[in-house]
């Protein structure tokens, strides 16, 4: 596939489909340096029109899936199961420009499901009353070559050492905090400076933390921040030493402990 196409997302047209769609032989990932756009990108496209980007370009790195059925929403929730005995996880999408195009807010926990290889099923809900959902079924080598030399690029391990002794990761990349805790003490950060004269109106960060018992949170990480390039993440970043976390009250009632959890949040910029 011409550089071009990998770097400027060119879109797909594909219809559709009201059922699954599958693909018959494995495919693996293509790598591709591109020096001069300080990216490395690894591509990986499939018969039923689907394709999927793993992208580190200039220290951003991106999860994306082209040739998605359209939606009219900023946001999507697409469900993604990696192997055969690999457990369906649901996650929150960005919609770009193009609507049938969709940036992973969590881009390198998705890309490490995806290392893995084998069986990829990926489900998408209906977007309208009535509609029935969409499966698609593929086949990936279990080859994680490419895709750790995307995370590598941008300083991402291909294991995440903070998940060490922690069986899941709770948000998926929503708005907010997962539904079993709250703010304590939010993040305040500050808008930051204009980058090259221009600032963005809004825009939203997704990072994950672990947390402890006492709802400070620690070892945190920006996943992802929309517009990249005006250090939206930096600036959550040095707002969280002072936030803090506490259960929700069903969740303190359920017997859920706080300590060692790592948590999915966002925090949502907008400027008036």
């Amino acid at each position: 596939m011409p550089r071009s196409i990998l770097l400027l997302l060119i879109s797909f047209a594909t219809a559709a489909p009201a059922v699954a769609w599958c693909q018959d032989d494995p495919s693996d990932w293509a790598l591709t340096r591109a020096p001069e756009a300080k990216a490395v990108v690894a591509t990986i496209s499939f018969t039923n029109g689907l394709s999927l980007i793993a992208r580190c370009q200039d220290g951003v790195y991106d999860i994306i899936i082209q040739g998605l059925p359209e939606v009219a929403g900023a946001t999507r929730a697409l469900s993604l199961q990696v192997g055969e005995g690999g457990e369906a996880k649901s996650s929150t999408w960005s919609v770009g420009t193009n609507r049938s195009v969709a940036f992973s807010r969590i881009p390198a926990i998705v890309a490490r499901d995806l290392a893995g290889g084998g069986a990829l099923q990926i489900t998408v809900p209906p977007d309208k009353e009535g509609e029935r959902r969409i499966r698609y079924v593929m086949d990936i080598e279990p080859s994680s070559t490419a895709i750790e030399q995307t995370l590598t690029a941008c300083g991402r391990p291909l294991v995440d050492p903070r998940m060490t002794g922690i069986d899941k990761m709770e948000g998926n990349g929503q708005d907010g905090l997962p539904a079993f805790v709250q703010w304590r003490s939010p993040p305040r950060p500050t808008f930051p400076e204009p980058v090259g004269g221009r600032m963005p109106t809004r825009g939203y960060v997704v990072l994950t933390c672990l947390a402890k018992e006492d709802g400070s949170l620690t070892d945190c990480q920006t996943e992802s921040e929309v517009p990249a390039g005006y250090n939206l993440g930096r600036s959550v970043e040095r707002a969280l030493p002072r936030a803090r976390v506490s259960l929700t009250d069903e969740a303190a009632a359920a017997g859920i402990d706080l300590q060692g959890r790592m948590i999915s949040f966002s925090v949502n910029f907008e400027l008036r």
